[in-house]
Order: C-alpha cells, then sequence, then structure tokens
C-alpha cells in the first residue's frame, strides 16, 4: 500500500480515501492542528464573564478560597472540592480568572480532543480521527460546553485514562499493564474530584485492566491485592478531602454537601424529564443517531486482533451512558461525559461515497448550525456586566451583596461579600434544591434579608421554570420596604435589576448633593 493512502480496515472490508498532504505530514501534525482549532473555535468566547451559569460559581468560590473560605462551611455547593481548588489555582494566574480559566478550559478541550483521534487512528485512518475530534470540539458548544464546565475539564483526563486502557491491549507484559492500570486509576480519581459521576467509567477501565491482567497470567494472589491497591489509589483524593474535613472539624458539612444532599433534591416532573431528553437528543442527535449502526459494523468488521478494541470501546460507552443516567435529572452539560466514545465509535462511518459524506455533514455541520447565539455575544456581556458592576459597587463597600436571581460572577466582579453562605440563586430560588440544603430555605432568607445587604440583584423573568413562593415573597417585601430601583440592566435573554438599600441611596444622594 503506497504511503499516500489513508485506509479505513475492518476485516476484509477496505475503503480508501486519498489524501497524500496528510500522510505526508509528519507526526505531531494532527495534534498541533487540533489544538489550533480548538483555539479559534473557542476565541470568540474569551472574555466573555456571563458565558455559562455554573462556572461563575465555580469561579467565586475558587477566589473565596484564597481568601480564607471554605466549601460547604462558607459557600455550600455539592461538587466536590478538587473543581473549586481547580478554579482557585485560576486565580493565581492573575487577572479577574475569567479568560484564564477559558484558556484553561481550552487546553483540556484539546486534549481530549487529541486522545480522540489517537483512539480512533488505531483501527482507522487519519480524516476519521481528525472528524471525531472535532465533531467533539463542536458538540460542546451545543451542549453548554463552550467555556468551563465539569466535564469539560474532567473528560480530559477520563480520555487519558481510557487511552491506557487501549494501550493495555498492545502489551503482554504484566508490569507494563499495571503501570497503565495505575496511571489510568490516578485520573480517574482526580476526575472524580470534579464530580462523582466519573467513578462509573472508573469501575469499568478498572475492570478492564483486571480482566487484561488476568488473560496475561497474572495469578489471584497477585490479583486480589493489585485489585485493592487500584481502588485505593482511586479513591486517594476523595479520601484526602475528608480527611482533611474532619482534621478542621467540618466533616459533618462535607458529608451533608457532598454525598446526603444529592439523595434529599426534589425529583424534576416527568414532563420536565421528557424535555430535556429531547434537548439532548435533538442537540447530539448528530452521534447518537449513528452509534447503533457503528457498533454493528465494528463488531461484524473487527479482526480477531481488535476484537478487545471492540469491547473496551462498548463497555466505556455504556457505562459513560450509565453515569449519564443515573444522575436523574438530563441536564444537556451531563451528556458532555458522554461524548468521547461516542465520537470514537461513529469515525469508522466517515468513508469514501455518499453515506460518508452525509456523516461528515452530520458531525462537523449540525452542532455548528445549533450553536447558540451567545456564543458570538462576548462583547455585549462584557458591557452588561461592567454596567452591574458600577451599579453595584457603591453600595457594597461596607455592606454585602445579594444576588438572588442573576449573575453570580458579579461577587467577583464587585468584590463584594456574599450576605449568606448559599450564594448560588438557585439554591434558595429553585423548589428542586432547596430540600438538599440541610436548612430551613425560608429561616436562611429571613436572616439573609435582615443582614440588610447593600445591594440585592433581581432579573426581570426566573431561570428556572418554577420558584419557590415562600422565598420569593421575603424578597419581594424586602424590596417594597427597604430598597429603591438604581439599575436596569438587559442581559441578552434577561433584564436584571439592581436594588440599593434606601439608607445607602439617600445617603450616596445627599453626599452628591453636597459635592455639587
Amino acid at each position: 500500500m503506497s504511503a499516500t493512502t489513508v485506509t479505513i480496515s475492518y476485516g476484509d472490508v477496505r475503503r480508501n480515501i486519498r489524501h497524500p498532504t496528510l500522510e505526508m505530514l509528519p507526526g505531531w501534525w494532527p495534534f498541533l492542528l487540533i489544538a489550533v482549532f480548538c483555539f479559534l473555535l473557542r476565541l470568540p468566547t474569551f472574555g466573555n464573564p456571563m458565558l455559562d451559569y455554573d462556572e461563575q460559581l465555580y469561579l467565586v468560590v475558587g477566589d473565596r478560597i484564597l481568601h480564607g473560605q471554605l466549601p460547604y462551611v462558607d459557600l455550600w455547593d455539592r461538587k466536590p472540592v478538587g473543581l473549586f481548588l481547580f478554579y482557585a489555582g485560576v486565580r493565581l494566574l492573575g487577572g479577574n480568572g475569567i479568560i484564564q480559566y477559558q484558556l484553561i478550559a481550552t487546553l483540556c478541550v484539546a486534549i481530549t480532543s487529541s486522545v480522540i483521534w489517537s483512539i480512533v487512528r488505531r483501527n482507522a485512518g487519519a480524516l476519521q480521527g481528525f472528524v471525531a475530534a472535532i465533531a467533539y470540539v463542536l458538540l460542546l458548544n451545543v451542549l453548554s460546553g463552550m467555556g468551563g464546565q465539569a466535564p469539560v475539564i474532567y473528560n480530559a483526563l477520563t480520555a487519558c485514562a481510557a487511552w491506557a486502557a487501549f494501550r493495555s491491549n498492545d502489551t503482554q507484559s504484566q508490569p507494563r499493564i499495571a503501570s497503565l492500570a495505575f496511571m489510568a486509576m490516578a485520573l480517574m480519581g482526580i476526575a472524580i474530584q470534579f464530580k462523582y459521576t466519573p467513578f462509573v467509567e472508573g469501575i469499568f477501565l478498572g475492570m478492564w485492566f483486571l480482566w487484561r491482567l488476568w488473560k496475561v497470567s497474572m495469578p489471584l494472589h497477585r490479583l486480589i491485592p493489585m485489585a485493592a491497591a487500584m481502588i485505593i489509589l482511586a479513591l486517594l483524593p476523595t479520601l484526602a478531602a475528608i480527611a482533611y474535613y474532619a482534621w478542621i472539624g467540618h466533616l459533618d458539612a462535607f458529608i451533608q454537601a457532598n454525598f446526603i444532599s444529592v439523595f434529599h433534591r426534589k425529583p424534576f416532573p416527568v414532563e420536565t424529564h421528557l424535555l430535556q431528553v429531547k434537548f439532548v437528543l435533538i442537540k447530539a442527535i448528530c452521534v447518537i443517531a449513528p452509534a447503533p449502526w457503528a457498533l454493528i459494523l465494528r463488531w461484524r468488521q473487527s479482526n480477531p486482533a481488535k476484537l478487545e478494541d471492540f469491547w473496551l470501546l462498548a463497555g466505556w460507552t455504556v457505562f459513560a451512558v450509565a453515569g449519564f443516567i443515573m444522575l436523574g435529572d438530563f441536564y444537556d452539560f451531563y451528556f458532555i461525559t458522554v461524548l468521547p466514545p461516542l465520537c470514537i465509535l461513529v469515525a469508522p462511518l466517515v468513508r469514501a461515497g455518499r453515506m460518508g459524506f452525509f456523516i461528515i455533514c452530520m458531525l462537523c455541520l449540525w452542532p455548528a448550525l445549533l450553536t447558540p447565539p451567545n456564543y458570538f455575544r462576548t462583547k455585549a456581556y462584557e458591557k452588561a456586566a461592567q454596567q452591574l458592576t458600577q451599579a453595584i459597587t457603591p453600595y457594597v463597600t461596607d455592606r454585602c451583596l445579594y444576588v438572588y436571581d442573576g449573575p453570580t460572577i458579579l461577587y467577583l466582579l464587585t468584590h463584594a461579600c456574599s450576605s449568606s453562605r448559599y450564594i448560588y440563586p438557585d439554591h434558595l430560588t429553585n423548589p428542586t434544591e432547596i430540600p438538599a440544603l440541610g436548612v430551613s430555605a425560608e429561616a436562611e432568607e429571613a436572616r439573609l434579608l435582615a443582614s440588610r445587604p447593600g445591594a440585592i440583584v433581581t432579573a426581570d423573568r426566573p431561570l428556572v421554570p418554577r420558584v419557590d413562593s415562600g422565598t420569593q415573597k421575603q424578597v419581594q417585601a424586602a424590596l417594597a420596604r427597604d430598597y429603591v430601583l438604581v439599575a436596569r440592566v438587559s442581559v441578552i435573554e434577561r433584564v436584571i435589576y439592581v436594588w440599593a438599600l434606601k439608607d445607602l441611596r439617600h445617603r450616596a444622594a445627599h453626599i452628591a448633593g453636597h459635592g455639587s
């Protein structure tokens, strides 16, 4: 076969697509090309302070960690502490951390995409690998992964762990497989500290490595301690977090937020779940629809030497889907964790002919067409954030800020203290989240409002479909009694209101009058 042929080969089925340029370039070219593509594709979003909702909270908590506050104790959320430590590290890079976290997230996307390319190339051509890698990057924009959502970060770790599992299929050496297993379990242990659901994929990868060791004749008396060592290694970061909170006397707060709270969340209505599933299917149909076809094709055309790769990919896909389903809620960004194995799975469908061209269009054009409008509105978001910051700052120099409904990033941009440890608006407004807090939401709202925040932020319409009426009435009463509207800022899809404490507003007006 000539050097100018990219071969898609499964068994006796061979389809050749001639790409002389691809095959003549040096071995590092795909990774450089993928990295450049990731950077250019995500470039329009750099600097957007309101790119998504969750990562605003992560950045604020990361910033507050550097100022001595503790997750779960001073600032409540149920995400593992590793995610907040990651964002604390981002804050050390300087600036306000916004463009910094977006650049680091882009690096994580480039790593994941490069691993996707590498795994695809085990059994397919360069074109297939490149299309799969690019499809992953494009689909992130559709599934609320434009910025630094947790799976955008930990997918890089999970993909590298899966790559180690694939590499274990290439050797019969017990020490080599064991070293790959330890590397994979260490990576999965870190991934679990970004979100606990990757433990499902970690279980599968752990079982795969044990099966590979058994296949190369590792005796049972060595296999059992090997399994124990792998489990301990995967759990080590979480055990370290538990030990630290136990040492400082806040283990109860850690356990409540990380483990107990998830079981106390009120489930969404069936119609909400159906709507979530519908949105995920529509957004990711380009990889979901061809997946069964691709799986059957791989099974029929896999030669015996590559059968282990087939079962590894099939198992990874199934366990990734199981991790997505077990969450109970089907937010679009939860599906990001399923994208790497799915993109790898459907890659062989990219081939010569009309059907191959159709698959390429599906994988690349479909997510491009569904890219949300806010992707291109960074300047508008930056302007809105600046206006809100200027409106709020005069009233939070000596008092705290309360974002009842609005961008959490305002705590960071205004350098304001928070009136409650529940700084994410969803926690005190969403009936689904309120039962998980471990405290009475109405009592916390009353305490918060009694502290008389210098400014309160609200919106013209709620972000969530349902709003808790008890806390809402308390806020409305406080605004009518003690606050005056000082700013009204349009933030693309909503109007954000800034309310100032009347005493502070009158004092500011008095000072301004004397100054003139």
